[in-house]
């Protein structure tokens, strides 16, 4: 609608004749005037009555219109004048009128005289934001996944990766209820008249058997409020309840006891998600890639449990920020450091002790955390026969800094360094002497700067560095000759820059996006007289990637949705080889050559990575989630071994291996109960996988392929496709004497090779199972407190037995005999369970000394199962003959001593 106003003046000519009569003109209609002003203000109101149900407002500004003196402007391309409103009044004033009319509406309006102007209403000024930082208020450390409640209001809050939040609500007071895992929650009244900075502090639970302890947050595994399926979230001291192996609390194993995820055997490094190989899987150390994370071919994992404050796994939907792995991500982030007192741990054990300091190198300013470990194996295990072991250990150091410049500005500095030295020596009186050395390194460092540019936008800035490096040196003494010297060696280094923002919109809407660079070296040296002198390219790539998600609420509904477009390009100096297209690819096959100069792409590859997670809450303790994700992966771990061994290698895709794509649906029902005493889960996934490497029949990787150097290593392999699926069932017991939890996971992983050439195809080109397949695993875990001072803790797992290749014959040629085989994967060891118990005692401390202590002691493989690894076949005077090997076949006690002062 739109009124036109137009005013008719009177000209009147004056002149000194009239100039009486115009002042008398003039007084008169000043009199009318205020006789109308004193009308319309006292005795006439223009009072307004309605009864309007779902009225449009067209309608509604014409009665109006009628009824009173006023005339609406308005424009029809701002205001839609056939939105509808309900509105009942009773000789109403009009602009009380209009407030009700507008309560719920982006409209405001203005009264200039007899017209009432509306327009679209902006953001109302009494809308205010807070934020802050939640901490520990015994340490000072943020807690990352905090939980903030607004239980006045249908709204909530988690803290990000560095314990900041923010929300924006309208001018009142509130009750926040914050709560995070192993801590007692916490309520806070808060009155909000303007923009908020607001620091949170939550104190640890009580260890004392209270009903503070049974009424906390301690254990509580609900995943009702995380719009995110398929995510496990782990803390240290969850770990360290569990039996551990020597007595050491161990990461690894502590992720092998959820469900969707398995591993090829006892005692071995890695593990599988979801039917994905060991190198699917991002681990992250404050943020750095690590490409080993076991000690001593994967009895022990990387990770000091003394060092680390919380663990998150994703092996359902993947947020948008994370790429360059296909099946998993696990987040694990190093303690910040005591900011309020020097504060130690330790342990001491059978086989390796351990030690941590933290604390303030200025008070709630600055601090320092150093932890490290070292074993002792070689001094218990000095003989094997006739290998004597000169070295045999491992050790690590992790450290970190952190600054808080001030409210807006915080600056950590992090690092990881651990080795594993091996050193034999075989001394045997018909041979010559050979000596040995193994060793293989990781490294990381970190540098990252958290910023808040405002209540709103927060961004962390974040520099690494990683590098991994496996090393073999071989000497050979020999009487007659020069003796035989030879050292193979192969790093991976990656250097990576990530700006991350994080902008929280609204108080139900938040946007994450960045981008992150990462330079990759491959180098491989080999050097000495005991190995071929060959030559081998250092290879360099890049991925560049930029990503952006959403994250929305509704009543019910919430959405969490983004896009992630990677780039990856491997860059020369090269020489490629060119394969003659009519036949399979191999060294007999190459044509010829193409050189690449330095810093020339070779091959480049490009990819959407779409993520889409959805859940809808059926009440505040029940919830269904559905989710979607493409992942790709540009590097390879190629390996012919059903083992993960520190010399496999890692291989870049380039001009003929492709990246390997993933994609994954997932669907789920979590539920709590109303105590929060028990949570529960069900999930459901599909994954399909393209471009997977599998080993041809027979293969050898190269000519130096076992000791982790590989040439033409496309000759060895052949491209696949495959699937998996699984349901995955799990239950929490969080309170009281008994916690623990309870689940099964049914799945399914195969695979199938895709060659042109039938030659190349594995099983006939049949679908097969993937060397990690095993269909049912069911695990449980239980802590039971005795009393005061004694805690139980046991573990029980049954898994079946995984895939393996049998020989089925002999064949002779030219007098020598060798082993025929069965299809890919036709064959099953023996299914595998095994029982773990341990006992801690901790007595009561001295109140007079801040030193605390406890004892842990129990058993590993209780029962003494022999649970078959793999089996080894041989030929005898009976003929083929095959015998199951057990890495571990015996109870393994441990005892430990552990300290905190």
């Amino acid at each position: 609608m739109k009124i036109n106003l137009f005013e008719l003046l009177p000209w009147l000519k004056n002149s000194y004749g009239n100039t009486i009569f115009l002042m008398k003109l003039s007084f008169f209609f000043y009199l009318v005037f205020c006789f109308q002003l004193l009308s319309f203000n006292g005795f006439s109101q223009n009072s307004i009555t309605l009864t309007e149900e779902n009225s449009s407002l067209k309608s509604i500004i014409h009665k109006i219109e009628e009824q009173t003196s006023y005339r609406f402007i308005l424009n029809n391309d701002v205001i839609d004048v056939d939105q509808h409103f309900s509105i009942n009044v009773i000789e109403m004033e009009i602009t009380e009128t209009l407030t009700l009319l507008f309560k719920n509406a982006k409209i405001s309006y203005k009264i200039k005289k007899n017209h009432i102007i509306l327009s679209k209403a902006k953001k109302r000024p009494d809308d205010f934001t807070i934020s802050g930082i939640v901490k520990d208020a015994s340490t000072g450390e943020t807690l990352l996944g905090a939980s903030i409640i607004i239980t006045n209001s249908n709204r909530g809050v988690v803290t990000n990766e560095y314990g900041f939040y923010s929300i924006s609500l309208p001018k009142g007071v509130y009750v926040f209820e914050v709560s995070f895992l192993g801590y007692t929650t916490k309520e806070v009244v808060v009155q909000l008249e303007n923009n908020m900075n607001m620091k949170i502090e939550l104190q640890p639970s009580s260890s004392e058997l209270d009903e503070i302890v049974i009424t906390s947050n301690q254990n509580n595994k609900s995943q009702v409020k995380s719009i995110l399926g398929g995510t496990t979230s782990l803390t240290t001291s969850e770990i360290k309840k569990l039996p551990s192996f020597f007595g050491e609390p161990d990461i690894t194993r502590a992720i092998l006891t959820q469900p969707g995820i398995s591993s090829v055997g006892e005692g071995t490094s890695g593990f599988n998600v979801r039917g994905g190989n060991v190198d699917q899987n991002l681990i992250l150390l404050d943020e750095a890639p690590l490409y080993n994370t076991s000690h001593l071919f994967g009895l022990f994992s990387i990770f000091n449990a003394d060092a680390i404050k919380v663990i998150q796994l994703y092996k359902g939907e993947i947020p948008a920020r994370f790429g360059g792995r296909a099946s998993s991500l696990l987040e694990i982030r190093q303690k910040n450091g005591n900011l309020k007192r020097i504060k130690g741990e330790g342990g001491l054990g059978l086989l390796f002790s351990k030690f941590t300091i933290e604390g303030p190198i200025k008070k709630d300013k600055l601090s320092f955390l150093a932890s490290g470990r070292r074993s002792y194996f070689d001094l218990f295990f000095p003989l094997f026969e006739d290998i004597r072991f000169k070295k045999f250990h491992f050790y690590d150091l992790n450290t970190k800094l952190t600054w808080n410049i001030n409210e807006n500005n915080t600056l950590y500095a992090s690092g990881f360094f651990g080795a594993d030295v091996i050193q034999f020596r075989q001394e045997d009186l018909n041979a010559p002497d050979v000596t040995a050395d193994l060793g293989w390194t990781n490294t990381t460092a970190t540098l990252r700067w958290n910023h808040i540019f405002s209540n709103k936008l927060f961004a962390n800035i974040t520099g690494i560095y990683s590098q991994y490096n496996y090393a073999l040196g071989v000497e050979e003494n020999l009487e007659e000759v020069e003796d035989v010297e030879g050292i193979l060696s192969r790093s991976i280094e990656n250097w990576i820059f990530k700006p991350d923002f994080t902008y929280y919109s609204g108080p139900t809407t938040k946007m994450r996006f960045g981008f992150s660079g990462n330079v990759y070296k491959f180098t491989p040296k080999l050097r000495g007289n005991a190995l071929p002198q060959q030559s081998f390219d250092r290879e360099k790539a890049v991925e560049l990637a930029a990503y952006y998600s959403i994250e929305k609420q509704w009543n019910k509904f919430s959405l969490l949705t983004g896009l992630r477009a990677s780039w990856f390009a491997n860059f020369g100096e090269q020489a490629i080889p060119i394969y003659d297209s009519e036949f399979p690819e191999t060294p007999s096959t190459i044509i010829g050559f193409r050189n690449f100069e330095n810093n020339q792409i070779s091959k480049s590859y490009f990819g959407l990575e779409p993520r889409i997670s959805l859940k809808y809450e059926l009440n505040d303790r029940k919830a269904l989630k559905i989710g979607y994700h493409r992942m790709f992966q540009y590097v390879h771990l190629l390996s012919n071994q059903t083992v993960v061994l520190p010399n496999d290698v890692w291989k870049p895709a380039g001009v003929h291996i492709a990246p390997l794509e993933v994609n994954q649906f997932s669907a789920g029902f979590v539920y709590d109960t109303r105590d929060q005493n028990y949570n529960f889960s069900i999930e459901g996934y599909y994954k399909t996988f393209d471009n997977i490497i599998e080993y041809k029949n027979g293969a050898r990787i190269g000519s130096l392929g076992f000791l982790g150097v590989v040439d033409n290593v496309e000759t060895e392999v052949v491209p696949a496709k495959g699937y998996s699926y699984g349901l995955e069932l799990a239950a929490y017991k969080n309170k009281g004497r008994l916690t623990g939890n309870v689940n099964y996971t049914y799945s399914v992983s195969k695979r199938k090779t895709i060659s042109n050439f039938s030659s190349e195809q594995i099983n006939d080109g049949a679908y097969f199972s993937s060397n990690f397949d095993r269909p049912h695993i069911f695990n449980m875990t239980a802590n039971y407190k005795l009393s005061k001072k004694w805690d139980i803790g046991a573990f029980f797992t049954y898994q079946t037995g995984r895939p393996i290749t049998p020989p089925n014959g002999r064949l002779t040629f030219d007098g020598d005999s060798f082993l025929t085989y069965a299809d890919r994967n036709s064959f099953r060891i023996p299914n595998t369970h095994r029982a773990d118990i341990s006992f801690t005692y901790t007595p009561t401390g001295n109140p007079n000394t801040n030193w605390e202590g406890s004892w842990s002691f129990g058993v590993y493989n209780v029962y003494a199962r022999k649970n078959a690894f793999s089996v080894n076949s041989f030929f005898s005077d009976r003929g083929l003959e095959t015998e199951q090997i057990s890495l571990i076949g015996a109870p393994i006690p441990f005892i430990s001593y552990n300290f905190k002062f």
